[in-house]
């Protein structure tokens, strides 16, 4: 594979969000796993964890605690001028779950900032200096597993959609999948065999989200 090829790969990603009833085999999944877990991380902590639900049983409680919350908010919603807004986006938050083969609930931990603890032993205030605190590096880590683990997907011939929309079940799922602090879920990830091949979204031009710092020319800014 060249770069040209793995471009190719990263244009044709989908998120995929209604799925076959094919089961997805264990190898696939842990080739998933083991792509996830490439990611970098700052010195190597790896500050990540996963659910991964295939049992039928389970992954249908985990859709209904999405779904329960969300008619709940869709009630409230109602009462309110902002009924239509709503709509049916709400059911985007546990559709894709229904049909999913395998439900991944990626986890990540906060590590004490061993930078900021070195200043503060020095006499110093650690909130003058921007450290991996700032930066929310476990959560940046967790991210950049979460996106490998879709490229893998993808890779494999598999549909997988990372969504947000199951955090509105967090506190039901946690209790479900046994995740306790210091762990914290990042949502959910839906994988499956793709029952639809979605249209490809727009994305905006390099020009409006890069800003080229160059010798020669002054840098052109990216345009709001």
């Amino acid at each position: 594979m060249n770069g040209e090829s793995f471009l190719d790969l990263l244009s044709h990603r989908r998120s995929v969000r209604a799925f076959t009833a094919r089961p997805v085999p264990r190898e696939a999944l842990e080739r998933l796993m083991q792509a996830a877990v490439t990611a970098p991380s700052p010195t190597n902590r790896q500050p990540w964890r996963f659910a991964v639900v295939t049992q039928a049983a389970l992954r249908q409680r985990l859709t209904e605690a999405v779904r329960t919350r969300a008619e709940e908010m869709k009630a409230i919603i109602r009462q309110g001028h902002h009924a239509e807004d709503f709509g049916k986006y709400g059911d985007f938050f546990h559709e894709p779950l229904a049909t999913a083969a395998a439900i991944i609930v990626p986890q990540y931990r906060i590590y004490p900032d061993l930078i900021a603890n070195l200043v503060a032993s020095g006499g110093g205030d650690p909130t003058k200096f921007h450290t991996a605190a700032s930066m929310q590096a476990e959560l940046c880590s967790t991210s950049a597993a979460c996106m490998a683990l879709l490229l893998q997907a993808q890779a494999e011939g598999l549909g997988a959609c990372w969504m947000s929309g199951p955090m509105i079940g967090r506190d039901e799922i946690q209790r479900l999948l046994d995740i306790r602090e210091p762990w914290k879920m990042v949502g959910a990830i839906a994988v499956g065999y793709p029952d639809e091949l979605p249209a490809k979204q727009p994305r905006k031009p390099l020009a409006q989200v890069v800003t080229w710092f160059e010798d020669g020319p002054e840098p052109r800014e990216a345009q709001t």
